[in-house]
């Protein structure tokens, strides 16, 4: 869904903001009123002050403010930030006329679901090389090459670790001859076999 929101909500105008930096898009206890791209730039969303996630170019958030009458959560700039805002009631509009774009939107929920509850398992991981491993198993790495499509400290963030610790952890693991690395975003994990 993340990369495809246009097809999914085709037909349906959204607005364009463009955001300086550290600029709100949306304020937890405020009404839910649409649901957000990110064309370019970041937008952190925080719950009572702490980050719960980062949208990235390409990708959605405010869906839960379909549902629920106030926002559950904060949304500002990280960056210099594009965002369009599809209308809460055209968007559910939209959904009721298409039953297969709302299957598809379910499907992006539940995959957006899964990936909270792996962040948050990661998150109950204690050292920071069982974190940054069971993370590269998450990605694929333990079945071969990988290519990570966002930058390391994104990543970094993403799993609670500083950008610091997630690069001494990757060198620590590359030393000591558990992972091979490509470049800046190739990954691959070995395999006790190898």
């Amino acid at each position: 869904m993340a990369a495809d929101h246009s097809t999914l909500l085709q037909g349906i105008r959204p607005s364009r903001k463009i955001l300086a930096a550290g600029e709100v898009v949306m304020r937890a206890g405020d009404k839910a009123a649409a649901l957000y791209a990110v064309e370019t730039g970041r937008v952190a969303l925080s719950r009572h002050g702490s980050m719960v996630h980062v949208a990235e170019p390409g990708t959605l958030f405010g869906e839960s403010g379909l549902f629920v009458d106030a926002n559950p959560v904060d949304a500002v700039a990280l960056e210099p930030a594009v965002v369009l805002a599809y209308a809460r009631p055209q968007v559910l509009l939209h959904l009721r006329a298409h039953p297969d774009i709302n299957l598809a939107f379910s499907a992006f929920l539940a995959r957006r679901l899964n990936a909270a509850r792996a962040r948050i398992e990661l998150g109950k991981l204690k050292g920071a090389e069982d974190r940054v491993t069971a993370f590269l198993i998450q990605a694929g790495a333990a079945q071969g090459w990988i290519k990570l499509g966002q930058p390391l400290s994104h990543i970094a963030a993403d799993i609670g670790l500083t950008h610091e610790a997630f690069y001494r952890t990757l060198r620590k693991l590359v030393d000591k001859g558990a992972l091979d690395r490509q470049g800046r975003r190739g990954f691959r994990l070995k395999t006790d076999h190898e």
